[in-house]
């Protein structure tokens, strides 16, 4: 196809080949409508489709949020009240969702099934262009906010999804902080207000706002479609043209993105962020720093500043985070780059601090900043951040996240903001720009320019408070009271019967010719049999080596994995303690500053954790490992080896500040995390109650960290007490009996990993150590842990095997169909909580969690009465075919080498054989009604056992203190 060639409808305006993803770019304007059109050709299977438009708000009320929602809530050609779950239970997409940013909304789905592509791509693009949010006020008042009341006499309160979803997202305070760093620099522009939308805020939104909000910004003329992958693009354009965008005319928008003008002088500001009733608010502020830099389609200095902060703030050796820890400013130090926005934000933050220290916080980071212009940094840091980013780029490896979606995100950077959406793409000759700028003084530059020499910065100063969750919980029942004190008894009814007509809504099936609108793959195009996950056991000296060959383009992925279970369980809590010390701090040979640049000099990265695993079908095994995991390329995989002997034995723990800078930052750490981690937290904690291997994994989160912060309050002696401990450990653990491999990597470097790895292996002890007997009191309890958050985690589970059930691969569907159809209707559509989780694994734990829930009783409620759904469960055979085929996708997601490797180690640790797998797939794939209904009597036992954690605000625990055994602060 050549430059200007026309076809269906589209103008091909550039051609380009992109060498760093290895595709063709294709950008096309549709003549019509004025949409834009960027595809990247490649032979990538794994298709995506995004359509993105600008959404920049003008208020805090989340609209952009809300609409995000509510477009995939029934559309033109699929008037059901959820299009989206039912795409979810019936598709094979390898990613389906959508999210709002500051300035943009994206609605990205990806598939290796060409129909499914199709099909999700249709959906998704009836639902954003003739949505049925602007006719049905129910859609607003469900996805955004609603008046809700059940009775003439009951009190008026709020609900909604989104309102419910930010209740939680702001009771985190690093993500307060983001919100107000980012209202302090763009008080003038769009950036200033909360696209999520803020909970005060949310109610204001009215449904002609919503509708509004639509009809500005939800047309072609504003939209940036993509496409990604092994596609015909001229069926995609002649389908795109006929059924969507020849309907529309181009006409302007008014999306333009005004520019904050900079500040003359740096501004302050001051804020308050909620804290337990019954926590200290001593060392709980913070402090950050913040400029705007530049603009993102300055794509080269957005790479110089995205090196900088990880050289100067996020390696143990970056110069900044040393200079602000040394002068005890605060407990760790944390930083944000964002350049995701037109004009891009730096914050140098300080967390677990005073007030009083604002003033020596501004005078350590300029001085700091200033030295490091003038005199330079280190060369060697500086190389090490740039080996690391490197190798991240090279690497492309995103986890589960399709390769083509997270470069759907990045054309954004510029494309957004009317630059040319390849560039951001391209990364070679930025890097070596990088390169040439060690020499030339560039970084030090970077530093003047945007930092030093930068008046556009503010202070903000955010503090605990222990009253504000009560006070500001105390004003909106206030408001809520006042309001419907003002109402007439007609008003008040109006609302009753609105909520009544919401729950009917809610409550009431989709017709079958509505279901029958979502188009579904059949079980035909379904794969019958399992993937392989190339596993060989080979042996190196005695030691078990397990080699995954696969294609890894040049890196290797090293997985130690030593024996655990000579440690005494006594110990336990300084094994975890030594998996975070280790790798940041001193050794024989050099500096811990000098240990992290070498780990990014030479590696891609060096991890030390904690795993326990558990045989399938036992619940009462357990084989804790310790985990060093390292990537690295293979022509440095002596190097890397010889770091990682290194870091295992002669590791020194003798620095007493630096072990206690160390363990305020995990602390730190844990604390910060602990909002965003309470599903986790919960799920552990009910496998606590009845596996070893779930009292072992708990034992690494809240008591470890009730273990630092008892470490901290007596340093001296228990710093004493742990060298003393970790010479005990180092020989028991570090030992080459101890020793299984994971290896990944493609077959015809395997010699190149032999020799260095017996140089580590001839470094190990040798010596011969029992193995210890773990104990747990494993008995069913039921806990509340509290905390300043706005919304609940409520979790529920038990073991069905030890109740007498075995594990069988019906369970995933079950699974599928609670996750989106009796838990997403009952505690998300009609409780208002963002989601709801289920899983059953093959160890025998089954768990129901409920995350960001403004309920608690409501949801145990909903989790009790599962039995009955499950025995009344009642399907067509379409319906059923649709849940198999949702399980399927997740059992096909596809994998990078990385993740191939990972799961097939994981399943040698857990006994689970190819015959397994294949077993559960064939178990999935022949699922019927009855299937489900026969595990209503497991579902009962289970919630029978009453075992339950849930973590949330100390008013709504506290109220319903009756259902736990215990209820203590979770912190």
């Amino acid at each position: 196809m050549d430059i200007h060639t026309k076809v269906h409808g589209f103008t091909l305006q550039r051609k380009t080949f992109i060498r760093e993803t290895d595709s063709t770019a294709y950008l096309f304007t549709h003549e019509k409508s004025g949409a834009r059109l960027f595809f990247l050709e490649n032979d990538d299977d794994n298709k995506v489709f995004s359509i993105a438009f600008r959404t920049p708000p003008i208020d805090d009320t989340g609209v952009a949020h809300i609409v995000e929602h509510s477009v995939l809530c029934g559309s033109r050609k699929y008037p059901l009240k959820e299009p989206f779950v039912e795409l979810v239970k019936g598709s094979l997409n390898t990613f389906l969702n959508a999210m709002t940013y500051p300035d943009k909304t994206m609605y990205p789905v990806a598939s290796r099934n060409d129909k499914d592509f199709q099909n999700l791509m249709d959906v998704y693009l009836d639902a954003v262009f003739y949505p049925n949010m602007k006719r049905d006020p129910h859609i607003l008042m469900q996805e955004g906010w609603h008046y809700e009341i059940g009775n003439a006499d009951s009190p008026l309160t709020y609900s909604g999804v989104v309102y419910n979803e930010m209740k939680g997202a702001l009771s985190s305070p690093d993500d307060i902080l983001e919100s107000r760093i980012m209202t302090s620099l763009y008080p003038d522009t769009t950036y200033g207000y909360e696209s999520g939308g803020d909970p005060e805020a949310i109610p204001n939104l009215t449904q002609a706002m919503f509708a509004s909000f639509h009809d500005r910004y939800y047309h072609p003329s504003n939209s940036y479609i993509y496409l990604y992958g092994d596609l015909d693009i001229e069926e995609k354009l002649a389908y795109l043209d006929a059924e969507y965008l020849s309907h529309f005319d181009r006409i302007p928008v008014p999306s333009h993105i005004k520019e904050q003008k900079p500040f003359a002088v740096m501004k302050r500001s001051r804020s308050s962020y909620p804290i337990g009733a019954e926590e200290s608010v001593r060392e709980k502020t913070f402090l950050s720093m913040n400029w705007i830099v530049g603009k993102s389609l300055d794509l080269k200095d957005m790479m110089g500043l995205e090196i900088l902060e990880h050289a100067i703030l996020r390696t143990q050796a970056a110069p900044l985070r040393k200079a602000l820890l040394r002068a005890k400013i605060g407990k760790d130090v944390d930083s944000i780059f964002e350049n995701d926005i037109l004009q891009p934000f730096f914050s140098i933050i300080v967390n677990n601090t005073e007030e009083s220290c604002v003033d020596a916080f501004c005078e350590t980071v300029e001085k700091t900043l200033a030295t490091l212009a003038e005199k330079g940094l280190d060369r060697t840091l500086m190389k090490a951040s740039i080996n690391l980013f490197e190798f991240r780029l090279r690497e492309a490896d995103f986890g589960s996240a399709p390769r083509g979606l997270v470069y759907a995100i990045r054309v954004m950077k510029s494309w957004l903001y009317d630059g040319d959406p390849e560039a951001p793409l391209y990364y070679e000759d930025a890097l070596q720009q990088m390169k040439e700028g060690l020499e030339t003084g560039y970084f030090e530059e970077l530093i003047r320019r945007y930092l030093l020499d930068n008046t556009h910065r503010t202070l903000v100063v955010l503090r605990p408070d222990a009253e504000l969750a009560v006070r500001r919980e105390a004003r909106q029942a206030e408001i809520l009271a006042n309001k419907k004190a003002a109402m007439s008894k007609a008003e008040i009814a109006a609302y009753v019967e609105e909520t009544r007509a919401l729950k009917t809504r809610q409550q009431t099936p989709d017709s079958e010719e509505a279901l029958n609108t979502i188009p579904i793959l059949s079980l035909k195009d379904i794969r019958r049999e399992a993937y392989d996950l190339p596993l060989e056991e080979r042996e190196i000296d005695t030691v078990k080596v397990l080699l995954s060959n696969v294609e890894t383009n040049g890196i290797a992925y090293v997985n130690l994995f030593f024996d655990a279970q000579t440690v005494p369980q006594d110990k336990l809590l300084y094994l975890y303690l030594l998996s975070d010390l280790i790798g940041s701090v001193d050794t024989e040979v050099r500096g811990y500053a000098d240990v992290a640049n070498q780990q990014n000099l030479v590696t891609g990265g060096i991890r030390f954790d904690l795993a326990g695993f558990s045989r399938k079908g036992k619940p009462d095994s357990l084989a804790p490992k310790f985990c060093v995991r390292m990537k690295v390329l293979t022509k440095k995989l002596s190097e890397g080896f010889a770091l990682v002997e290194e870091l295992l034995t002669k590791s020194r723990f003798t620095d007493e500040k630096r072990i206690r800078e160390r363990i305020e930052q995990e602390a730190t750490s844990i604390e910060l995390s602990l909002q965003r981690s309470a599903n986790q937290i919960i799920a552990t904690r009910i496998s606590s109650y009845f596996t070893r291997v779930g009292a072992y994994s708990s034992t690494g989160e809240l008591p470890f960290y009730h273990f630092l912060k008892d470490f901290q309050a007596n340093f001296a002696e228990n710093h004493a007490k742990m060298q003393r401990i970790f010479a005990e450990l180092l020989p028991l653990v570090f030992n080459r009996n101890n020793l299984l491999v994971g290896l990944t990597i493609d077959g015809k470097d395997y010699d190149a990993f032999e020799a260095p790895f017996e140089k580590l292996l001839s470094a190990l002890s040798e010596e011969k150590f029992p193995a210890q007997m773990y104990t747990w009191d494993l008995a069913a309890k039921s806990e509340g842990l509290t905390s300043s958050s706005r919304v609940q985690y409520v979790g529920k589970g038990a073991n069905f095997i030890r109740l007498g059930y075995e594990y069988s691969g019906s369970m995933l569907v079950l699974s599928t169909l609670l996750r989106y159809d009796y838990f997403w209707t009952k505690i998300r559509v009609q409780g208002g909580a963002y989601g709801a989780f289920t899983n059953f694994n093959r160890n025998g734990m089954l768990f129901f969690g409920s995350y960001r829930d403004p309920h608690l009783t409501q949801t145990i409620d909903v989790f009790n009465a599962t039995g009955d759904y499950v025995r009344r469960f009642d399907a067509t055979k379409r319906e059923m075919d649709k849940f198999i085929i949702g399980t399927m996708s997740s059992l096909d997601a596809p994998m990078t080498p990385k993740m191939k490797g990972e799961t097939a180690m994981g399943c040698y640790l857990h006994g689970v054989t190819f015959d397994d797998r294949q077993k559960t797939r064939d178990e999935v794939l022949a699922t019927r009604q009855e299937d489900i209904r026969a595990l209503a009597p497991l579902v009962d036992s289970c919630m029978q056992e009453n075992a339950l954690c849930v973590f949330g605000g100390e008013e709504k625990i506290h109220a319903a203190r009756g259902v736990f055994d215990m209820v203590k602060p979770a912190l």
